[in-house]
């Protein structure tokens, strides 16, 4: 049975290539969520506040994954590989864990070659061409190793949100341009070739999988594409079936967002994504966290969360508590006060410890 950790879909883009890829293959498997950057460390004593992003204690790292904590994924691993595996030299997501055969992969490119070798009956992902199979491997390696700027730049997470041009550095505007323009040949060359297809090399390919996220920014980022072999392109993957499905459950946490009204407990709630194991919400975008102390508050964000209005959350905490209705209004006025995402905010991290 494989297993596929991933980070949070809204965050991580290699995650988002390994996803993908694992679809395209259509080999069973299982998908768990290691979220990312929560203001806490996990250690074998539990759990340590930072102050910091150094105090993560990841390894020095390429670009080619997110880092982890050993600890969190160990914490996640029911087939208990990881430990003694590659990963705990290079913890980072996505990892593929193979339990029939014992092997652990922490690399998009190695996991897809991993199952090309190993899954030979599946769909192929590269090509029974030669010279196919070579480019498909050239660019990926090249979306994999040399594009930097451009992923910190014009990032993949803040693809999901309002942004403009101007706010792109001019490195990442380079780098843009430059895979712009490696698109259009790219494209050009495969109709030169005879290659059929509305992908980079005909079929869909790992060459588009390691595409998608970058799909999804230039679209995200509201980048003008003049060529129209380059946006038939875009469209053609953005709605590919694996890549459409992913990017929607990435988009759920805004969307649920945008469907509520400004100010009200749904809307102040849905800035914060939940961790139970400590009741802790987080909201990433301004790195300000609170920790839920009590049922009640618990109570009033998870409704909150739902949807329920103000006073729908006041009708149910009073049937389930049996207070006045009065009191429980200025609590909910109260709590949501003290969380709303505009309020300037000076953590204590110590409190989870």
């Amino acid at each position: 049975m494989l297993t596929l950790i991933i980070g949070d879909k809204q965050f991580s883009s290699w995650s988002m290539r390994a996803s993908i890829i694992l679809k395209e293959k259509k080999v069973p498997y299982r998908e768990v969520v290691a979220g990312l950057d929560w203001p806490i460390k996990f250690t074998d004593n539990g759990l340590i506040p930072i102050n910091a992003k150094d105090e993560y204690d990841l390894p020095k790292e390429p670009a080619s994954g997110c880092g982890c904590q050993v600890t969190q994924l160990l914490k996640l691993d029911s087939t208990k590989l990881l430990k003694g595996s590659i990963v705990e030299h290079l913890p980072r997501v996505p990892i593929l864990i193979d339990s029939d055969t014992g092997a652990v992969v922490c690399d998009v490119l190695s996991i897809s070659e991993y199952l090309e070798e190993r899954f030979q009956d599946y769909p192929c992902l590269l090509s029974d061409d030669v010279i196919k199979r070579s480019d498909i491997r050239v660019f990926s390696s090249h979306i994999h190793a040399d594009l930097l700027p451009l992923m910190s730049g014009m990032s993949y997470a803040n693809s999901f949100r309002k942004n403009y041009k101007c706010s792109i550095p001019e490195e990442a505007h380079e780098q843009l341009n430059e895979t712009l323009e490696l698109l259009e040949s790219t494209l050009k060359r495969k109709v030169k070739k005879g290659w059929r297809g509305k992908f980079l090399f005909g079929d869909f390919s790992v060459a588009d999988a390691m595409f998608s996220p970058m799909a999804q920014q230039i679209r995200g980022w509201n980048i003008e594409v003049e060529s129209e072999e380059i946006n038939d392109y875009l469209d053609a993957l953005l709605n590919r079936e694996s890549v459409k499905t992913y990017l929607n459950e990435a988009r759920e946490p805004y969307l649920l967002l945008n469907e509520t009204v400004k100010d009200s407990p749904a809307w102040i709630a849905r800035h914060y994504r939940f961790w139970p194991e400590i009741n802790m919400i987080h909201n990433c975008e301004k790195d300000v966290f609170h920790i839920i102390e009590n049922e009640v508050g618990l109570s009033l964000f998870n409704l909150a969360f739902k949807g329920y209005t103000r006073d729908d959350i006041a009708n149910t905490i009073v049937k389930e508590y049996n207070v006045e209705k009065e009191i429980i209004l200025e609590d909910i006025d109260s709590f949501f006060a003290d969380i709303h995402p505009n309020k300037n905010v000076e953590n204590d991290l110590n409190v989870v410890v």
